[in-house]
């Protein structure tokens, strides 16, 4: 049974980075020029950045755990952290990298490619996690992306259940088939989409059935509640030995690019006010849905209020 006592607060780990995007009506083919009349955006962004707003404007209690570059982007990122109500005094300020840089294209239907140039998120340490976790109570959450070295992800989630923390991780990055079993036996709640379930599980997600056994598969590793992002048909899920499916929301879709980090920044929001878990899947599926019908990342993350 669900059994969480959250204290209210959340402390979101992964990158903070300038997102510089651009719509286009189809992507380039390989040595193809594609001229567009839309206009580029430079704005926040960052997995980590993402979710931590996310968790912010839809209810939650933030600290932010991470490094910012001593430059013109990481002077903004973090004012723009500041500005949303975000504990920054964490963060770590490093004169000997340059910010981190995205570069996004979003075509007509919605869809995105992203190439992501880290910069000084490639710097984080294990010591600078031991510090940021220090004052971490029972009852706390770690939000945490899987943006960094094996190294550091155990130190975190180590960390955060000797001291009576829910683990919730997003398994999105380049890497992220580091999830193993040792990790998995430290995390409570794992949110990978169809893509990122089948590098988890080497299930192909094509069916019911193919889902319900991923779900087994990542249970059986150690994950207490594991989640499959479905994108438009919604979220799978397990919990206390059932399988949930909260449908996806029909919504004319713009932009995707921060809607996974909208669903799990409001699943965390609303598990850190004490609702239980099939509230805080719902609350998130309807955040992601409002997420997607606006262009950008961060500009388009919704309020408690929208929702």
């Amino acid at each position: 049974m669900w059994d969480f006592n959250a204290s209210g607060n959340i402390i979101c780990m992964g990158s903070i980075i300038m997102d510089i995007s651009v719509k286009c009506r189809q992507f380039p083919e390989t040595g193809e020029t594609i001229y567009t009349s839309y206009p580029y955006e430079v704005t926040p962004g960052g997995k980590g950045a993402n979710q931590a707003i996310a968790a912010a404007r839809l209810g939650g209690k933030v600290r932010m755990l991470g490094r910012i570059a001593d430059d013109a982007y990481g002077h903004e990122l973090k004012e723009n952290l500041s500005q949303a109500g975000i504990d920054t005094d964490m963060l770590v300020e490093d004169k000997n990298a340059g910010s981190g840089v995205a570069f996004v294209w979003v075509n007509e239907s919605g869809d995105n490619q992203i190439i992501c140039s880290p910069g000084v998120n490639l710097r984080n340490t294990a010591e600078d996690v031991k510090s940021g976790l220090e004052i971490m109570q029972k009852g706390d959450i770690l939000l945490m992306t899987m943006e960094f070295p094996r190294d550091i992800l155990m130190c975190a989630v180590k960390l955060a259940k000797e001291k009576g923390g829910f683990v919730i991780v997003d398994p999105s990055a380049a890497e992220r088939c580091r999830l193993d079993a040792e990790m998995a036996g430290y995390i409570d709640i794992v949110k990978p989409n169809e893509v990122e379930a089948e590098v988890i599980t080497g299930i192909k997600i094509e069916s019911r059935e193919s889902m319900e056994k991923a779900l087994e598969f990542m249970e059986e590793k150690g994950i207490s509640y594991p989640l499959i992002s479905l994108g438009q048909k919604g979220i799978i899920y397990k919990a206390d030995g059932k399988v949930c499916h909260e449908q996806g929301i029909a919504v004319n879709a713009v932009d995707s690019t921060a809607a996974g980090d909208t669903f799990i920044g409001a699943l965390a929001s609303c598990l850190a006010a004490g609702k239980p878990i099939a509230k805080a899947v719902e609350y998130g599926n309807k955040a992601a849905a409002k997420c997607v019908q606006r262009m950008g990342a961060q500009v388009s993350i919704p309020y408690a209020r929208d929702i």
